[in-house]
């Protein structure tokens, strides 16, 4: 979309200069100008209209859709947020709902962040239970099952790069290479011993990742 938007504002934008140039310092005369400033807003329009139907194909495409869906949904929860304390209690519990279930569901499909889910969801709480003493019970609640999955992911991408021939290959050099370095008694180039460290341990990561 920010693509689009780029696309549609460079096109605008390209108009007016050539209307800005067509009218400014240069001797045309007054009906040579009057033509070039109505040349000038016929391409521009004609470039505002071919822009214009190019983000509307972009979004009818299944990521545009996407797109849009999930900006309604941000500003859905914007609006509740906003509104939740003027709200009836019927009314604010089935927005809350319907607010949770796009949350989970986002959050399943990996299109929220643990961060942006945590800030929903404490929201969602403060929204919706009056008593602060329950809030700050169930915010901790859900820090922790957050805490309790981090560590889960964490161990899981431990096991994984185990598994790695290309990591531990990488491990083994990193060894020597920091073992090698350490021992050296002048650096060469005139880089400190963490600039030549560095350099050295990101030329290895090249070799064996590419």
């Amino acid at each position: 979309m920010k693509r689009n938007t780029l696309m549609l504002g460079l096109a605008l934008t390209a108009a007016a200069l050539a209307a800005a140039v067509s009218l400014g310092s240069w001797p045309f005369s007054a009906s040579r100008a009057a033509a070039t400033a109505q040349a000038g807003g016929d391409a521009g329009a004609a470039s505002a209209a071919e822009a214009g139907s190019g983000v509307h194909a972009m979004l009818a495409t299944p990521q545009g859709r996407r797109f849009q869906q999930r900006r309604q949904f941000q500003d859905e929860a914007k609006r509740f947020f906003r509104d939740a304390a003027a709200l009836g209690p019927a009314e604010r519990e089935r927005r809350a709902q319907a607010l949770q279930a796009q949350i989970d569901r986002y959050e399943q499909a990996d299109e929220l962040s643990a961060g942006e889910t945590m800030l929903l969801r404490v929201g969602l709480i403060r929204a919706t239970v009056p008593d602060e003493a329950r809030q700050a019970l169930l915010v901790q609640q859900l820090a922790q099952r957050y805490r309790s999955q981090a560590a889960q992911h964490e161990q899981a991408f431990v096991e994984q790069q185990a598994r790695d021939p290309k990591f531990q290959a990488y491990k083994r050099s990193e060894a020597r290479i920091v073992a090698e370095t350490m021992a050296m008694q002048q650096i060469p180039g005139g880089l400190t011993r963490d600039e030549y460290l560095r350099q050295r341990l990101q030329a290895e990561r090249e070799r064996i990742y590419r």
